[in-house]
């Protein structure tokens, strides 16, 4: 389809109407005072002079700068302002034709950079392949996608070489597959690290922190080993430990080689249950 020729030389006249022969066009950024260079041709290698000399017709060739804004005074030879226009842009670029963030919808835009934009909202109806460093894949498909961007497919957790027990997923720790001793040959106090652990003890017994001193989850569950000939307390501080199945409480002796499983069930209370215990 064509288009409307441009206007191929600049044509500038006095008030009344008479071309303004060796008139006189100054140019400037936008706004300011501070000159501004156009050109003669529009590769931008010939540089016109500031004031550009009309010629005896009046006219010039001014190529301006794509995107930036110039103000324009026109004066006669006698350097009497005839007119002062700012804001002058080169028309029939993107940045000029959009610079009011103008939706453009519809139609098919081709061989034009777009650079240093910002674009918001959910773009659709995109073809074709967006490199990686432009903020894309590099690629048309979903299984290309991942392996483009080095992803593991779909049931295949490649990217996942371990998980440590303590790990948590909505709040809860994954845990162990079996039950890690911590084996101690003196009086121990359970510790947070101690969770779904089994402390084995040999002398010096065992002992639950109140929770005003060490404030476990509901929840906290470990074992007793006592592994010696002699038999081990497992002792609560101020808080509760109640014997499972019992209405006692207080501080537990473990029998030689007696198991015990401890859980916390609220704040202050915890119960207690095993082999060898009284």
């Amino acid at each position: 389809m064509a288009t409307i020729s441009p206007v191929p030389k600049l044509q500038f006249s006095d008030e009344n109407g008479v071309p303004l022969a060796a008139g006189l066009l100054y140019t400037y950024e936008a706004g300011t005072t501070t000159p501004k260079t156009t050109y003669q041709d529009a590769a931008q290698v010939a540089a016109n002079a500031n004031p550009i000399v009309l010629d005896a017709s009046g006219q010039a060739d001014v190529w301006l700068i794509p995107g930036e804004a110039y103000k324009f005074i026109l004066q006669d030879a006698l350097a009497a302002t005839i007119w002062t226009v700012d804001n002058v842009t080169a028309a029939g670029t993107m940045s000029l034709q959009n610079s009011t963030a103008v939706a453009i919808t519809g139609g098919t835009i081709a061989g034009v950079a777009i650079t240093s934009s910002t674009f918001a909202g959910t773009a659709t109806n995109i073809s074709g392949v967006v490199d990686i460093a432009n903020g894309g894949t590099g690629a048309i498909t979903a299984p290309l996608a991942l392996a483009a961007l080095g992803a593991a497919a779909s049931g295949v957790n490649t990217d996942i070489t371990s998980v440590a027990a303590t790990t948590t997923i909505n709040s809860q720790k994954i845990g162990y597959l079996h039950i890690p001793a911590n084996a101690q040959t003196g009086a121990y106090v359970i510790v947070a690290d101690d969770d779904a652990k089994c402390i084995d003890i040999t002398t010096g017994g065992v002992t639950i922190a109140a929770n005003a001193t060490l404030a476990l989850a509901v929840g906290f569950t470990f074992s007793v080993f006592n592994n010696s000939g002699s038999s081990q307390n497992i002792a609560i501080t101020t808080d509760t430990m109640r014997l499972a199945g019992t209405a006692s409480t207080g501080t537990r002796a473990l029998a030689q080689y007696g198991w015990a499983t401890v859980r916390k069930v609220s704040s202050t209370v915890w119960v207690i249950a095993g082999a060898g215990l009284t």
